[in-house]
């Protein structure tokens, strides 16, 4: 199912992208201007549509642009079909300009308007088309038992629920008895079925139960290994989640030696040059937008400094490597309870990081990253949260647009962070970088976010889970 729907997506781009480049070329030549002379030649007409379908199709499989790949989450959508369409742009503007013919501006202006329309009409479509044909039960779906009480399950049970593509149904969660799990308030736990371990087959069949994913390693003792073996037999499928799983912030790879499955962790490839690039559109985005804004940061600055007798504050932060730096902001706390009028409304709309602009420019910051912290927390990270520092901090980051803030803990924080740093490319800065424009146009109109997925399900989707199988290994067996 899920193939299919990427690929059946992919083949409605291409063809929108056909139809776009007829449409703008109408809108341009038969509309607009219908007398002007037609400057664009057929061949290289059929030829600039041929390169776009190919550019997208190379982008699509590269980038995942689907929009199902992580969950169906809207603003991400939108950034990545914008990036795609950007970049699908950039190279048919480069292709011009290296064929050095001449063509028609104004119909690409068009092309670029009417690209992205598209592709977020074809992904909404097959979003609703997804949840209908799951709400009606049409087609096979696949019976899945999570075997686990941690944090991994609970985070494998909501990713379940943000990829309806999938075709799986979770039956419940299996766990042994003397993992304590409380209901939510005005709940009982009548939902839970207590069974032997040596009944859990039977209970598994009753539930018509076709895939089982261990997400702890619990020690494989006689009641594990038969009910692994057992599930072989009934023709039930059985799946790991390897141990570290957080580790593998990169696709990881299966191999062996002699029949002993590897699972291969890739080291972080960057493209030659990108960090050089990253850098030059750092120093010349963030002068940009400094310009841009200081009009703003200028009537901001009046405004505090005459109410508080001073505009700026600095913060000690934790750059690439761990070096120190001063961090601007506005002289706003931005998490007090007691925030009024026009301080609340800078913190609500984050416009207290503008100055911050300025550390970007100084080459201490970037304009998408890791966001800094304090080295009062940073002396409290882990080695795999030392990963972090590895790169500069940013104004925005993977975690910021998945609702985390600095009130939020740095592990949670860290699991966005990492995979941003190892899947890390210019795209990928582009599309968090608008789907942090999106969130602060419609922050004024939209109830926050819930918690994202790392951080649990929410309390609707805990009660369904626990309301599954249960392993009581306390009670005695019959063999």
């Amino acid at each position: 199912m899920k193939n299919r729907l990427r690929y059946a997506i992919l083949a409605a781009d291409l063809i929108w992208i056909t139809a776009a480049c007829v449409f703008a070329h109408l809108l341009r030549f038969r509309l607009i201007t219908p007398d002007a002379s037609r400057p664009t030649s057929t061949s290289f007409y059929i030829f600039s549509v041929c390169a776009a379908l190919i550019v997208w199709t190379i982008l699509y499989s590269n980038k995942d642009l689907d929009g199902f790949s992580r969950g169906w989450y809207f603003p991400r959508v939108f950034a990545q079909v914008f990036a795609g369409a950007f970049v699908l742009m950039g190279s048919l503007l480069a292709l011009g300009f290296l064929t050095k013919i001449n063509y028609s501006r104004l119909a690409l202006l068009f092309l670029g308007g009417l690209l992205p329309i598209g592709f977020l009409v074809i992904r909404c479509a097959a979003w609703w088309l997804v949840k209908s044909w799951s709400r009606l039960g049409l087609g096979a779906k696949r019976r899945v038992v999570i075997v686990g009480s941690g944090r991994i399950a609970q985070e494998l049970a909501n990713r379940i629920a943000n990829h309806p593509e999938m075709m799986i149904e979770l039956v419940g969660r299996l766990y042994p008895s003397d993992v304590t799990m409380s209901p939510r308030p005005g709940k009982s736990k009548a939902g839970i079925i207590g069974v032997r371990t040596l009944n859990v087959l039977d209970l598994l069949k009753q539930k018509q139960v076709q895939e089982l994913i261990l997400t702890e390693h619990l020690p494989l003792g006689t009641e594990m290994e038969k009910l692994i073996t057992n599930c072989h037999r009934a023709g039930m499928q059985v799946h790991l989640v390897p141990q570290w799983y957080e580790l593998y912030s990169s696709r990881a790879q299966l191999s062996e030696i002699d029949e002993v499955p590897l699972i291969s962790v890739e080291s972080r490839s960057i493209p030659f040059g990108s960090l050089e690039l990253k850098w030059l559109l750092d120093l010349v985005g963030g002068l940009m937008m400094l310009i841009l804004a200081s009009p703003a940061i200028a009537v901001i600055a009046v405004a505090l400094h005459r109410k508080k007798g001073g505009a700026f504050k600095r913060e000690i932060r934790c750059g690439e490597n761990g070096k120190l730096f001063p961090m601007l902001r506005f002289n706003i706390d931005r998490w007090s309870n007691n925030l009024v009028g026009f301080d609340k409304f800078l913190a609500s709309m984050s416009l207290t990081e503008l100055p911050q602009l300025w550390n970007v420019i100084r080459g201490e910051m970037s304009l998408v990253g890791p966001r800094p912290e304090s080295p009062e927390r940073v002396k409290h990270y882990s080695a795999w949260q030392r990963q972090r520092l590895q790169v500069k901090p940013g104004l925005t980051g993977l975690a910021q647009v998945h609702g985390l803030r600095e009130q939020h803990s740095s592990e949670d924080k860290a699991q966005f962070d990492v995979q941003y740093i190892y899947r890390w490319s210019l795209f990928l800065d582009l599309s968090i970088f608008l789907q942090t424009i999106w969130t602060l146009a419609f922050r004024p109109f939209v109830a926050a976010r819930p918690t994202p997925n790392v951080a649990g399900p929410s309390h609707k989707q805990r009660w369904a889970i626990r309301e599954g199988l249960h392993v009581n290994r306390t009670q005695p067996s019959s063999d």
